[in-house]
């Protein structure tokens, strides 16, 4: 005989196994405790004699004689039983522990899984939030959407369309952060540009030739309002993209779903 395993069943009732000849033999007592089955003699003549054995078992009174049965016996106890858990009391000896115990010899509880927090619908709309202050700006959002998911795919390293954890909120942002500092730049020579096309070549006149002068010299060539224009638009927008990130990572409900930026799915 093997030392006594113990496991339990539904968190309430504690089961004790041990092996006899390499097979599980149950303790009678806890196995009818669990399917509210009276252990009478009606229900010793029921089993078969060769599946019962008396085996001396530590308890808190000291060692005592405990009636074990055999698996075939367990089974005979369960369609006894009229109580609802029966049948799953049966699934789970069959299909867990017994494969468990023929296996290594004990039973191991199985590890609870982890509960992953994913982000909710409310972190998704910031997040696209935060691709739609970078991508409206430019004329092929489609393509520039894709590619901000694509960092963000990358520097999570969780593969589309598996779903971003709550842990990797920090990372999101920051990458956000990244994505900005490139396209800053970019924005700011642009809207000088508008600006400067619409003063010069179209309400001053010039003529079209000047345009590739105006584009190499613009920035050279801003006066002091287009500089004005330029610092507010620098404040503005980091500004708004600073906070939509601290929305983010604070997860602030947001119901306004910007669903053109949605990721596409190949």
């Amino acid at each position: 005989m093997n030392a006594i395993s113990n496991f339990t069943f539904h968190n309430d009732y504690n089961v004790r196994v041990q092996l006899i000849d390499a097979e599980p033999w149950f303790c009678l007592a806890d196995v009818c405790c669990v399917l509210s089955v009276d252990r009478t003699s009606r229900l010793l003549r029921d089993l078969d004699e060769k599946g019962l054995a008396d085996c001396h078992t530590p308890t808190n009174g000291g060692n005592q004689k405990i009636k074990f049965v055999n698996e075939p016996n367990l089974y005979r106890i369960i369609f006894r039983s009229n109580k609802p858990e029966a049948k799953q009391f049966q699934d789970w000896v069959f299909n867990e522990v017994l494969p468990t115990i023929r296996k290594t010899g004990k039973y191991e509880a199985p590890k609870p899984v982890e509960k992953r927090n994913y982000l909710n619908n409310s972190d998704m709309n910031n997040i696209k939030r935060l691709i739609w202050t970078c991508a409206d700006h430019f004329g092929h959002k489609g393509s520039f959407n894709q590619a901000i998911w694509a960092c963000l795919r990358d520097v999570t390293g969780v593969p589309s369309p598996a779903k971003f954890e709550v842990e990797h909120l920090p990372v999101l942002a920051e990458e956000f952060k990244r994505i900005l500092n490139i396209v800053q730049p970019f924005l700011d020579m642009q809207y000088e540009c508008q600006t400067l096309l619409i003063k010069r070549v179209i309400r001053g006149r010039a003529d079209h030739t000047v345009l590739q002068a105006l584009l190499d010299n613009m920035r050279n060539a801003a006066n002091q309002s287009d500089n004005q224009f330029k610092e507010a638009l620098q404040k503005q927008l980091p500004a708004m993209f600073n906070q939509e990130c601290l929305n983010l990572i604070n997860r602030r409900p947001n119901h306004y779903d910007h669903y053109e930026y949605n990721e596409r799915l190949i």
